[in-house]
């Protein structure tokens, strides 16, 4: 159970980080941490996929060349991919790539947000703002993995069907949501970002949603045999 307990809390950490770089405007203050702690030199998900290692590559490069004065071309970049005015560059919605129509609130909104409500995840500015955003799904694969680990509050180890539940709704998550269309859009960003930041975050991203998705359908958790 020991190795279930890491994976939880690597997942819960990667994607924590994943979500707020995607979900939030970028603050010099948590990318002053980031460089000066040199956070991505201990990345907590263990992966050899090369995705994954070109995002740390290039959050790495960027942290180390940090020293504030590129922070207003942090804040453009930002707004460029994921705001406007004007076409935003990757929009960061599922419905935008897979209603019919490529418009907000579609089926996917209305979908996404039953999950997040099903499993009690907070949703900030609901109704007045698209759930199905990237940041928010990045949050929901974390807030499944804490959830998993919230357990041990009350025994020494999180119980089987906490973890089971955990294992076959991230991979459902994954499968009926995620997987569908956040490469297409992390694949825009990488193309058409002009920070090392974002394109480091959205290398990574990739990286991390195969090596999950990988994790899971090869039940590295084993549904089965958890005690």
């Amino acid at each position: 159970m020991r190795d279930q307990i890491e994976t939880l809390i690597a997942h819960d950490l990667a994607y924590t980080f994943l979500s707020k770089a995607f979900y939030e405007a970028p603050e010099k203050s948590f990318i002053d941490l980031l460089s000066a702690e040199s956070l991505f030199d201990s990345w907590p998900l263990d992966s050899d996929l090369p995705e994954v290692d070109t995002g740390l590559t290039l959050l790495r490069n960027f942290c180390s060349s940090w020293d504030g004065s590129n922070f207003e071309a942090l804040q453009h970049d930002h707004r460029r991919l994921f705001i406007g005015p004007g076409n935003m560059l990757a929009p960061p919605w599922e419905s935008v790539y897979l209603s019919p129509d490529h418009v907000l609130f579609d089926v996917q909104t209305v979908e996404v947000r039953r999950v997040f409500q099903r499993f009690g995840m907070p949703i900030p500015h609901l109704y007045h703002e698209p759930e199905d955003h990237l940041g928010l799904e990045l949050r929901f694969i974390a807030y499944l993995c804490a959830s998993a680990l919230a357990s041990t509050d009350k025994q020494p180890e999180p119980s089987p069907a906490t973890v089971n539940v955990m294992v076959a709704e991230v991979r459902h998550f994954l499968d009926a949501h995620l997987l569908k269309w956040a490469p297409q859009c992390l694949k825009l960003v990488i193309d058409r970002a002009t920070t090392d930041y974002y394109r480091g975050c959205a290398h990574l991203t990739l990286g991390c949603l195969a090596h999950t998705s990988a994790l899971m359908q090869n039940a590295a958790i084993p549904l089965e045999t958890v005690r």
